[in-house]
């Protein structure tokens, strides 16, 4: 639920920087979940939760994409950039203590 909010609240923040307070969607939230779920499931398997790497890299692949306007398509770039690093942020503070504990 932390990561949800935690997400929410900071791509909003982060897009709003670039397009204005006219935007919708959650996909910065879709994000920050990949990458929390990847690197967790990478730095740290015993939590039990992982998503393929080719899965991350088509996602990443596509942030790019959308950053370049390969495809023509109004995407919120700031939104997605700042869900994937608190989704990674997030695991990788998650991960260092699950292995402190687990120790």
């Amino acid at each position: 639920m932390q990561i949800a909010l935690v997400a929410a609240f900071m791509s909003g923040w982060a897009q709003s920087l670039f397009s204005g307070s006219n935007f919708g969607g959650l996909s910065g939230v879709v994000y920050a979940l990949m990458g929390y779920v990847w690197w967790c499931g990478e730095r740290a398997p015993q939590m039990g939760i992982n998503m393929p790497r080719g899965l991350m890299v088509f996602s990443v692949l596509w942030l790019v994409a959308g950053h370049f306007d390969w495809f023509g398509m109004s995407v919120a770039n700031g939104a997605h950039i700042a869900g994937l690093v608190i989704g990674l942020l997030m695991a990788f503070w998650d991960a260092h203590h699950q292995r402190k504990t687990s120790a």
